[in-house]
């Protein structure tokens, strides 16, 4: 619509059009632009319209214009116009003041406090609670009553001037609730927190008070208030995860604070080192070794984990225990071997049978799809999935399905899960449906569906490695009657870039790739190949493939998987190799035969063990076999014998397919996925169960020492399983003779320093350091 001109805006409005008239609207609008650039002319019309239409019609033309007007929107509330609209205090309409007060609010303006100041009106009815308490507080109201929690989070604005009028009204609030709760805010605000300290604020609460002051830096408030950390004790225990957490890193910044007293208490009892999680425990043993407090780190060693009690032991370097009954132990502890130890306990580890599974279904009700790849996000709490022309994520513990996308042209054949409700999918098609080197790479997050720059004749792997949304690539390019194969690596939906590993002519054989844990290294396996990279630095070596080569005119997929000391693969004839670390080296497999493989059936490979995968939390390999979980014995090191028996457990997976189902275990390694029938797929726990191996040891009492005993007389036992099982033994019988006395009660108590207890039959029980 055309500009309307002043003089004939000036004509209409003298006109009784209608309070709804279009034309009304646009002619005071028209004279209040114009009078906004401070005309005149415009300004006595304005006047004039204000006399005749009232406040509420031109405050709301002023501050609602409509679209019908052109030009420059106008200055709300920094204008000539307000000069007029303002005159006449007690005609402004309450839903101005209030509109004033809460734009005010939002962010501070120089102007339009001028205004409210001139004004001295505070909100109105309808405004809100906040705004109407705020108005006057900021209006120098002293009489106004302010919730607590509503001063305190205003009092915490350091962007606005409404915040130090709230900050000077804490020292006139009655009762202390008000100042306990803004310094409990102020531990997460540098600015509040340098105003707490400038003003000596701190809770009432002594408690309390020796938290803020550890939270905020102040040393010798601190000490001055807790000198034995009695106080900061009961405060840590008293603490829920999330604090305690936030109370360690304080404490790690200030110095002088007894950490064992704070975290496992000052007697001998429930309260103590066993009681802590493994986070407190890692914790508390740093601050010991940085501390140089070997004495009372080594006290603590025969409480730990095994796995613990052997690492913590290897970092004392030179110091030696002063006790000559300490000796014998702290040596087994220090030359063990933490990759045995770990290998060792989860062979005795405690699995069910069987295992039913969690059905989770992934498409509608009109979604129609077989599963053809899955993989977990790197933190386990979402499910990448693909399957025919649909591609999606879900949530594990809600079993909601976030993102769903079926535009694709083509089948899906890789999925890797790089980021929250975002995946990279690979596409594959038959030679008639597009270019041989066409098939694309597609980034998909709940923006849509993104093609990549990226084409492949082939996709042979896709796994997502460290870094921001990042991932490698496996393809083959054919040229000719050659086919190349090679490893990308990208990041989100940005370019590409070579990962290091060389480009291999080998024919049509599919190769594998694999994905160190720390994301950093992977590895390339081949029919006569076999070559790892590291993407830090770009080192390439290239391994021996051993003379278990795959069968080259088998058809089909291997498995490869690293864990953290060792790279495995399982041929297509059924054998399983193994190097260890270091693979920096060109070394040669160990090489074993372990299933029935191809041999027998040269074209199809669907009898063979499928999904091979690391599990941290039972640290075995593990694959997938004829609907049953393998847990494999896979040697920690190169020096430890070759077990009997490969498959150390077979586990019933309820309801899996026994035909090489699509599976995928979890980043921990205690969820496996197996997709089922359609859109289905099987989640199955695989948490081990309590087990006395997996314990800390400072928990464990007699009749657990006997457990171990009957165990370690079973004549099957693995060398690892044997030397772990040896260690934990000497262990207990060491704590039981030195620590802690016969008896059911002193079986229960972990005695630090100079503590006695008395068991139930009446024997003495002895402190860390043999004193009665």
């Amino acid at each position: 619509m055309s500009a309307m001109r002043l003089w004939s805006a000036s004509l209409l409005l003298r006109l009784d059009l209608g309070e709804r008239s279009r034309l009304g609207s646009w002619s005071l609008e028209t004279v209040l632009r114009a009078a906004d650039s401070g005309k005149p002319a415009a300004i006595r019309t304005l006047g004039r319209a204000i006399s005749s239409k009232g406040y509420e019609a031109v405050w709301s033309a002023w501050l609602r214009p409509s679209e019908s007007v052109t030009g420059t929107p106008p200055r709300r509330w920094d204008s000539t116009v307000l000069t007029e609209l303002g005159a006449d205090v007690p005609e402004i309409p309450g839903w101005v003041v209030n509109l004033a007060w809460k734009t005010w609010l939002n962010e501070a303006d120089a102007a339009l406090w001028s205004l409210l100041e001139q004004w001295k009106l505070p909100a109105r009815a309808g405004a809100g609670y906040s705004t109407r308490v705020l108005s006057r507080l900021a209006l120098g109201d002293d009489e106004v009553s302010v919730d607590a929690r509503l001063l305190v989070d205003t009092a915490l604005r350091f962007d606005h001037p409404i915040g130090e009028t709230a900050r000077n009204r804490l020292f006139a609030q009655d009762g202390p609730e008000t100042v306990d709760l803004y310094c409990a805010a102020a531990v997460d605000s540098r600015e509040a927190t340098a105003f707490c300290i400038a003003h000596h604020l701190a809770p009432v609460d002594e408690v309390k008070r020796v938290v803020f002051f550890v939270r905020t830096g102040q040393q010798e408030q601190y000490e001055a208030q807790d000198p034995d950390g009695t106080l900061l004790g009961l405060a840590y225990r008293g603490a829920s995860a999330e604090e305690r957490a936030e109370l360690r890193r304080a404490m790690t910044a200030l110095s002088g604070i007894d950490t064992l007293r704070v975290l496992a208490g000052q007697r001998s009892e429930r309260q103590d080192f066993v009681t802590l999680s493994a986070s407190e425990r890692r914790y508390l043993v740093r601050e010991l070794r940085q501390r140089g407090d070997w004495d009372r780190l080594w006290r603590l060693v025969p409480l730990m984990t095994l796995p613990e009690a052997v690492a913590t032991t290897q970092a004392f370097g030179r110091w030696r225990p002063s006790a000559a009954e300490d000796g014998e132990l702290f040596e087994a502890l220090r030359t063990a071997n933490p990759a045995v130890v770990d290998d060792g306990l989860s062979a005795v580890s405690s699995m069910p049978a069987r295992i039913e599974p969690i059905p989770v279904t992934l498409g509608g009700p009109n979604t129609e799809f077989a599963v053809h790849d899955l993989d977990f996000s790197s933190d386990g709490r979402q499910l990448a999935f693909i399957g025919g022309f649909e591609a999606g994520v879900v949530d594990v513990r809600s079993k909601e399905v976030s993102q769903l996308h079926s535009e694709f042209p083509h089948r899906l054949t890789h999925v890797a899960h790089v980021g929250r409700d975002t995946v990279v999918v690979a596409e594959d098609y038959s030679r008639s449906a597009g270019p041989a080197n066409g098939k694309k790479l597609y980034h998909v997050d709940h923006h849509g569906v993104r093609a990549l720059d990226f084409r492949a004749n082939r996709y042979c792997g896709l796994e997502r490695i460290v870094g921001e949304r990042a991932f490698m690539v496996g393809t083959q390019w054919r040229s000719g009657t050659n086919v190349e194969f090679e490893v990308c690596v990208g990041e989100g939906d940005g370019p590409f870039a070579e990962s290091g590993l060389p480009r291999r002519l080998y024919g049509a054989h599919p190769w594998v790739t694999a994905v160190h844990p720390d994301g950093r290294t992977i590895a390339a396996l081949g029919p006569d190949d076999v070559v790892v990279t590291d993407l830090a630095d770009g080192r390439v070596n290239r391994l021996d493939y051993g003379r278990h080569g795959s069968a080259r005119r088998t058809r089909g997929w291997e498995n490869a998987a690293f864990s953290p000391s060792a790279l495995v693969r399982i041929s297509l004839t059924g054998a399983l190799s193994v190097w260890h670390d270091p693979l920096t080296t060109r070394q040669t497999p160990a090489t074993v035969q372990v299933w029935a493989g191809a041999q027998a059936l040269p074209w199809s490979d669907d009898r063979l063990a499928t999904g091979l995968a690391w599990s941290p939390s039972l640290h075995r390999f593990l694959t997938v076999n004829d609907g049953h979980l393998e847990i494999l014995a896979v040697p920690p090191t190169a020096d430890t014998p070759m077990p009997r028996e490969f498959i150390h457990e077979r586990i019933e997976l309820v309801g899996a397919d026994r035909v090489r189902p699509c599976v995928r275990l979890s980043p921990k390694g205690n969820v496996l996925a197996v997709a089922g029938e359609g859109t289905t797929v099987n989640l199955y726990d695989l948490t081990p169960q309590d087990w006395v191996p997996s314990r800390t040891m400072g928990s464990l009492r007699r009749h657990d020492l006997a457990e171990v005993t009957r165990l370690q007389q079973y004549p099957d036992l693995g060398h690892t399983a044997r030397q772990a099982l040896d260690l934990l033994s000497a262990c207990l019988v060491h704590r039981f003779q030195h620590d802690i006395g016969i008896g059911d009660e002193a079986d229960t108590a972990v005695l630090f320093d100079h503590d006695i207890a008395l068991g139930g039959d009446g024997y003495l029980s002895l402190g860390g350091d043999g004193t009665e």
